[in-house]
């Protein structure tokens, strides 16, 4: 491990059993892949969610925030915990359909306390980037500047280029393969799709 705080991270993820690997997942973004960081897990237990708050809290110091962002349900726990760590506010984006496609808003008032705000934009796993780019747009259709990102762990599958960010940090990368479904090999294999965790059993059982 590079890093203390790195070292920390990843002794937490594997203690209690989140990091699972050599399955069959289907991620927010659709693609598929064979590992995940089941961040329920690491939430059963609140010291391990404060602790994580903190690490990241200590990483992101030199980012100058007012409000801290996370997508609802991990990356508002993840939120939650960080922003206690930086003595700031907190808020929350959540997922809705609209005209048949998937967006993520501020509602419940944090669309105007963002408004004019320096927003940290932060989630537990980032896998593809797809719902921390999400918030993003949320946060700046709802007039907030995003000034970085930052997760307990990154999927290695996207960097700060490609969320739009000049900032992106996160404690700990575990590299997890992500592609498209179609032509997906675990498919094309027979192996059943997990659908415990990730979207495996919105992908099974379509609404």
């Amino acid at each position: 491990m590079s890093n203390p705080r790195q070292a920390e991270t990843r002794a937490i993820i594997e203690a209690c059993g989140a990091l699972i690997e050599d399955d069959h997942f289907v991620y927010a973004s659709g693609a598929h892949g064979n590992g995940w960081i089941a961040k329920d897990i690491i939430n059963l237990d609140p010291r391990l969610p404060r602790r994580l708050g903190e690490l990241l809290a200590e990483a992101v110091a030199d980012i100058p925030c007012d409000v801290v962002c996370g997508p609802v349900m991990g990356g508002l726990i993840c939120a939650q915990f960080t922003a206690l760590a930086l003595s700031t506010s907190c808020v929350y984006a959540e997922r809705e359909k609209h005209d048949g496609q998937e967006r993520v808003v501020l509602k419940r008032g944090h669309d105007a306390f963002v408004a004019n705000k320096r927003v940290l934009v932060v989630d537990d796993v980032v896998n593809t980037g797809y719902s921390m780019k999400l918030t993003m747009e949320a946060v700046r259709q709802a007039g907030g500047e995003v000034v970085g990102a930052a997760a307990w762990i990154s999927r290695g599958n996207i960097g700060a280029s490609e969320l739009g960010v000049d900032k992106y940090i996160f404690l700990d990368e575990v590299f997890l393969p992500s592609w498209p479904a179609k032509g997906c090999r675990l498919c094309d294999a027979g192996m059943s799709v997990n659908t415990t965790y990730a979207h495996g059993a919105e992908y099974v059982s379509p609404a």
